[in-house]
């Protein structure tokens, strides 16, 4: 039984952590001097700078990038501030040993200039939907629909900002109350709707009240059960709690297995519960990526990774 590869490949980002670019610890972990807490990392020039650092940030940035290190176990991807920043950082020397960009404030009027951009430079990129506009579902299957006029294996994931939906209410996260109990959950919802059912692998929203590790393992848990692939993370602590929800329990993976098994028959039952192939084969494949990626509650983590 084989984990679908670009299934394996999206959960592979795991917590994205967010760090500016001129953080003192991003040299190090870039040229793998110092471990990185995280499987995927954004470097940002965006909202985690103030306006008169973004010279020096984009400085650092052409420094350090001909020291990468090519890693399987880090991905590394640069947010710029706009397209046009983009296009200018697209065209630094060692700019390939990124994954890709973290396009901000993406619409459907300029997904497809993203797209062209990446797809000229052999860059992949994570476009993140975060303006108010896409409270209106029919701009979510309209920056869908652009999406698929390209290659889909370009995105490496979609990000939802939930700090900017939050923004665009005049409201911001509120400690002990989860994503999908408050005004977001509508628009995660739809988003899990519309973009993981076309296919798209789909990133959950940062919970920023750092000491509320308890909320954010709530929130977690909601977000896998809705099918998305990983968690954006903006504080170190926040990465194990994100990769313990996302690790698989030891029913759902019997089940899973159970399901792929190629004598499988048309239903039957494990546990109690009811399983039927033609319909849970995709659930299956999810958690056989996820369990590869990130393991099974109470066995050691080993991901395919790393064996």
């Amino acid at each position: 039984m084989s984990i679908p590869s670009r299934m394996l490949e999206a959960y592979g980002l795991g917590a994205t952590l967010y760090m500016p670019i001129i953080h003192p610890r991003v040299p190090a972990i870039l040229s793998g001097r110092e471990a990185c807490p995280a499987r995927s990392i954004v470097l940002c020039l965006e909202d985690a700078l103030a306006e008169n650092d973004v010279d020096r940030g984009i400085s650092v940035l052409r420094s350090v990038l001909g020291n990468v290190a090519h890693r399987s176990d880090l991905r590394v991807f640069v947010r710029p501030r706009s397209l046009e920043m983009a296009h200018r950082l697209s065209g630094f020397r060692d700019i390939g040993r990124i994954e890709g960009f973290v396009a901000p404030k993406v619409r459907p009027e300029t997904a497809g200039d993203w797209m062209d951009l990446v797809a000229t430079r052999g860059l992949k990129i994570m476009p993140t939907l975060e303006t108010a506009d896409f409270f209106d579902p029919g701009r979510i299957a309209a920056v869908r629909d652009v999406f698929n006029m390209f290659d889909p294996d370009r995105i490496s994931a979609i990000r939802l900002g939930g700090n900017d939906f939050l923004g665009a209410l005049g409201l911001r996260r509120t400690r002990g109350v989860t994503s999908w109990e408050g005004p977001l959950g509508w628009v995660l919802s739809m988003c899990s709707a519309m973009f993981v059912s076309a296919g798209y692998p789909v990133a959950a929203p940062v919970y920023d009240v750092i000491d509320d590790l308890d909320t954010l393992r709530r929130e977690t848990e909601r977000d896998v059960a809705a099918g998305f692939i990983g968690k954006t993370a903006i504080h170190p602590a926040q990465i194990p709690v994100i990769t313990e929800a996302f690790r698989v329990g030891s029913d759902d993976l019997a089940q899973a297995r159970a399901i792929l098994d190629e004598s499988a028959g048309a239903v039957f039952q494990i546990g109690g519960v009811m399983c039927e192939p033609s319909t849970h084969h995709n659930w299956a494949c999810r958690v056989t990526a996820r369990n590869g990626i990130f393991g099974c509650r109470g066995v050691p983590e080993v991901s395919a990774m790393e064996a």
